[in-house]
């Protein structure tokens, strides 16, 4: 399982113990063309995982050719993927379904996962908002489904009962895990995200 740190500006504080950075280039500190230059990409050390809402109008192409991941939306058009792929043959799909509002019922996440699979990833994610514990009981057993598969992938809930994916989903397949740098609000990318030292404090880790 891989500890994967979303950083919104430039400053690296509080993500050393990530194995991946997972870089927003919507945000202001990333919108200038190229502003992931190969000195600051040096000075992160780390794998990218290149992350934007809309690749079809932002695309940076500098800066995907200095990532090892992408991050893309189920909706993501082929011919948007195809052009990532001729930019950057080496760099990892991750094709992503989010819903802010609940987590679809087994049924439903089975169909998303074969639509997301006609993409051809590399690594499969889920990240859905859980109204109640049962919703997450329901995304890691989805998730432990696909990882008999040997499928790569990523399932995660979002908000206060959203809590157990983040704190487990490794013990069920997570091959990569999401932490806030700080306990910030403003440091969050998403509802219910935690840090490394509060994961290790759950799983009794040092």
């Amino acid at each position: 399982m891989f500890k994967v740190i979303p950083i919104l500006t430039q400053d690296l504080t509080g993500t050393k113990d990530a194995d991946i950075l997972e870089i927003w280039f919507e945000k202001p500190a990333f919108t200038k063309p190229n502003a992931l230059k190969p000195t600051f990409a040096k000075k992160i050390k780390k794998p990218i995982i290149y992350k934007s809402e809309n690749p079809s109008k932002n695309l940076q192409e500098e800066a995907v050719k200095l990532s090892t991941y992408i991050d893309l939306d189920i909706e993501t058009p082929t011919r948007i993927i195809k052009k990532i792929k001729r930019i950057n043959p080496e760099i990892k799909l991750i094709i992503s379904y989010h819903n802010f509002k609940e987590t679809p019922y087994q049924k439903d996440l089975k169909k998303l996962h074969k639509k997301i699979l006609k993409k051809k990833p590399d690594i499969v994610k889920f990240a859905t908002n859980a109204k109640a514990i049962v919703d997450s009981f329901r995304m890691l057993d989805f998730l432990a489904e696909i990882s008999k598969k040997e499928q790569k992938a990523i399932c995660i809930c979002m908000g206060e009962h959203g809590l157990l994916t983040r704190i487990a989903g490794h013990m069920f397949g997570n091959h990569m895990m999401y932490f806030s740098s700080t306990k910030s609000e403003s440091s969050k990318t998403a509802l219910g995200q935690i840090t490394i030292k509060e994961f290790n404090e759950y799983n009794h880790e040092s």
